[in-house]
């Protein structure tokens, strides 16, 4: 099992929804199927409640409308994660999960079936300029415990310490359900 940190919360989705600028119907199509679907990989303080899952949504929702014309997507998901407060059993944000997440929520509500990234620009939107091991470390566990793999141009997954800084990596979901945590 995944740790809590992983799982999407409110403010992941909200953050998605006004990313995505889905209309009204298709936001709440994405909010009930990550409900009754994905209820699993939701925070456990909003498994039970769709009214309260749904409602929380729409709030941060409305929160974030204000900055989303000033802001990028990585600037928007870094500032939600410093503002929010943290999750009960988490020290710190977890900038990492954050980002992953609104990939995965991309993947899988996006019609897109990858994305593309170079590893330099992935380093750089977390503000590092060379990748180490425990950098690496922490990367491909926010991968595996989403449930997202990294791929080269050829279809075959890499291993982020071995690629070279410029290549360009392809990011999809999971196909193997065991790969996850």
């Amino acid at each position: 099992m995944a740790y809590s940190k992983y799982k999407f919360t409110p403010s992941d989705i909200a953050g998605y929804l006004l990313i995505a600028d889905l209309p009204h119907k298709r936001q709440n199509e994405v909010i009930c199927d990550l409900f009754e679907n994905h209820n699993a990989e939701i925070f456990y303080t909003f498994r039970t409640d769709f009214l309260k899952f749904r409602s929380k949504i729409n709030d941060l929702m409305s929160r974030l409308e204000l900055d989303l014309g000033t802001l990028n997507e990585a600037e928007l998901i870094i500032r939600e994660v410093r503002d929010m407060k943290a999750v009960e059993n988490e020290r710190e944000p977890d900038f990492f999960g954050a980002y992953f997440k609104l990939i995965k929520l991309q993947l899988m509500y996006s019609g897109i079936t990858y994305k593309r990234i170079k590893l330099r620009t992935l380093l750089n939107d977390f503000g590092y300029k060379r990748r180490s091991a425990v950098l690496i470390k922490n990367i491909n566990r926010t991968l595996k415990a989403l449930g997202l793999t990294p791929y080269l141009k050829n279809h075959k997954p890499c291993d982020l310490s071995k690629v070279k800084i410029d290549d360009m990596l392809i990011i999809r979901l999971c196909i193997d359900k065991e790969a996850k945590l």
